[in-house]
């Protein structure tokens, strides 16, 4: 999409991939933080765990992430059924299968799960796909979604009623690549033909899928008029069909990076956008389910660049959270938020605002909002988050998780019921190692407490680093 060089300057991607990179032995807090439980570790000391995910439902506590062992990668999973306090010892969902496993992406519903993941075996990469009907006690053998004839790669995966859908990219004999998607009416039974969302010579970048009754949206960005454009397409038949795709973007500039929330009949979008000179986060709304957007609006403003963006809706609110660069080696967190459907945004606030480069947050809201990021302040990365119970109008001071020697990172969170929990992935000794950990949190106090970090090391680094594996070449838009 973007050329890095006149991007905005990632000085601390390059210092967390390294992290990811470098053994630093870790040291696992052992005292109780009050109103939160002890990091836990739920996947196996010998494997090397990474990128793990998190879904929270009134059915448990879900888990999935990649493990590597004796050189083989596979996808893991294991869940709670009382609140985080125990985890079922971890299944290998791709245990029956060739290959390299890797970028898993789940839903849950209904005490259904489903599970799909990408597997490389001799320079070709195929979609796979698996299910629980008993809410992950079980899992059935793996399917395979794409048709094998071209490179298929960093699938998502959504559910609606007994509609589940699953969208990839395809990466064709010219270079080019494509939305394809696919679908099953009958639970996961099967599967209809994969299905070309789009047709064009350029390339479309990683999509974003969600499904909202029979309303199915794919976001993505695609270069195919010359400049990176956000497009969405949208299916009002169960994915039956799927209609023209929109340019929501519309501006001069490069955009990309897009992430999007449905609320009702409204679709909300975000991106970062160079238009002005600098990266901006813009934000494009639809009152129509996604027939129409209106015209783009820049939320950040700011001087200097802002990217990355995060979005969540709440009822009427909708909360942004992105990077922003301050200097050429500092970055901050910000926020703003619209209490009007995404009418109108309130002025960015600054909810970091340390002197350590601070980035990629993450933002889960249950009427509460929470805002985690990683921090390099103290002289290493840490994890700080912050909450807000009066719609982001104010924040309390930001706490910082880690409190170890070591750094994490790759966290995923999940807000229910005014409790938040967690998953990330951290180095063991010096290893080289990772495991995963969990806590909850029953009570958010002003300290969190000492136990090993929910960091983040950025997505990006992880996906190009899966592309080469594939030997697909993604169009992350840091080209």
């Amino acid at each position: 999409m973007v050329n890095c060089d006149n991007c905005m300057k990632i000085t601390i991607a390059i210092i967390l991939s390294l992290s990811v990179l470098g053994g630093i032995g870790p040291i696992f807090a052992q005292v109780e933080p009050p109103g939160f439980t002890n990091a836990t570790s739920i996947s196996s000391v010998s494997g090397n765990s990474e990128l793990p995910s998190l879904l929270v439902s009134s059915d448990g506590i879900f888990t999935i992430w990649t493990e590597t062992e004796s050189g083989k990668s596979n996808v893991l999973f294991s869940k709670s059924t009382d609140g985080g306090f125990t985890f079922d010892k971890p299944v290998n969902l791709s245990a029956s299968t060739n290959g390299q496993s890797s970028y898993p992406q789940f839903v849950e519903g209904n005490n259904h799960i489903y599970v799909t993941w990408q597997s490389a075996l001799s320079g070709t990469s195929n979609i796979l796909l698996t299910r629980s009907l008993d809410d992950g006690t079980s899992f059935e053998k793996p399917i395979q979604l794409s048709d094998g004839s071209q490179l298929s790669a960093f699938p998502q995966v959504a559910l609606s009623g007994n509609n589940v859908y699953s969208s990839w990219i395809e990466k064709s004999a010219d270079n080019s690549t494509n939305i394809i998607f696919a679908k099953s009416t009958d639970q996961g039974n099967s599967f209809g033909a994969p299905l070309h969302v789009t047709h064009n010579v350029g390339n479309s970048g990683i999509p974003k899928l969600s499904a909202d009754g029979t309303n199915v949206y794919l976001l993505w960005e695609d270069n195919s008029k010359g400049d990176y454009e956000v497009f969405l397409s949208k299916s009002s038949d169960s994915g039956a069909s799927f209609h023209v795709p929109l340019d929501i973007s519309t501006t001069a500039g490069q955009s990309g990076t897009p992430e999007i929330a449905i609320s009702g009949n409204n679709v909300y979008a975000v991106w970062m956008d160079n238009t002005s000179g600098n990266y901006d986060i813009f934000f494009a709304k639809s009152a129509d389910g996604g027939a129409t957007f209106e015209k783009p609006i820049d939320i950040s403003n700011l001087k200097g660049d802002s990217g990355y963006p995060q979005i969540t809706a709440w009822k009427n609110n909708v909360y942004v959270t992105w990077t922003q660069s301050m200097t050429g080696i500092n970055y901050d967190v910000f926020f703003a938020k619209s209490t009007n459907n995404g009418d109108t945004f309130d002025q960015p606030i600054n909810l970091s605002n340390n002197p350590g480069p601070s980035g990629w947050p993450k933002i889960v809201s249950d009427g509460n909002i929470y805002v985690s990021w990683v921090d390099s302040s103290t002289g290493k990365f840490d994890v700080l988050i912050t909450k807000s119970t009066d719609g982001g109008t104010t924040f309390e001071s930001p706490t910082n998780l880690s409190h170890s020697k070591s750094e994490s990172y790759e966290n995923a969170m999940a807000a229910l019921n005014s409790t938040v929990y967690m998953v990330w992935q951290e180095e063991e000794g010096n290893s080289g190692n990772h495991t995963i950990l969990f806590s909850k949190s029953t009570t958010f106090v002003p300290e969190f407490g000492p136990f090993a970090s929910i960091a983040l090391v950025v997505s990006i680094i992880a996906i190009i680093a899966i592309s080469f594996r594939s030997n697909l070449r993604l169009n992350t838009g840091w080209n």
